[in-house]
């Protein structure tokens, strides 16, 4: 169905480009247009850039699988939260702040499980201010109670 829409779209944006070059080619008195041409050229911009967007969306699929595979390759988890830390910090090209909090609270949820509660709120207390913080937070104490 996607593929239908975009066929059709293409052609409705093929016999505009060519409306207008056939009323551009009568006015200047130059060759005239064929829509088959027209639809011909359109078609094939059209599928180099489905094919680049492909192959973009590949590279980001494979970054992404990387980067899982290094995180799980360095096995952070088993790590003391401030060696954590600075891996993460001195990292910013990997870990952004929104990927280094994500991080953090995944890691912060193991730790919970293993009952390692200061080093879960260590990690915790990095990520900025807010409700996301104060939740796991309390999380945290509410676990060391029971």
């Amino acid at each position: 169905m996607g593929r239908l829409i975009l066929v059709v779209i293409v052609m409705i944006i093929s016999g505009i480009i060519y409306s207008v070059k056939s009323a551009a080619s009568k006015v200047t008195g130059s060759d005239a247009v064929k829509f088959q041409d027209e639809s011909k050229k359109v078609m094939e911009k059209t599928a180099r850039g489905v094919q680049w967007m492909n192959e973009q969306w590949e590279k980001a699929k494979a970054n992404v699988s990387d980067s899982k595979q290094l995180e799980m390759g360095d096995n952070l988890k088993n790590l003391m939260p401030t060696e954590i830390i600075a891996r993460v910090k001195n990292n910013p090209a990997k870990y952004d702040q929104m990927a280094s909090e994500e991080l953090y609270i995944e890691i912060a949820v193991y730790k919970m499980n293993q009952r390692q509660f200061d080093d879960a709120q260590r990690l915790i207390q990095e990520i900025s201010e807010g409700e996301a913080r104060d939740f796991m937070l309390s999380e945290i104490a509410n676990k060391r109670k029971v």
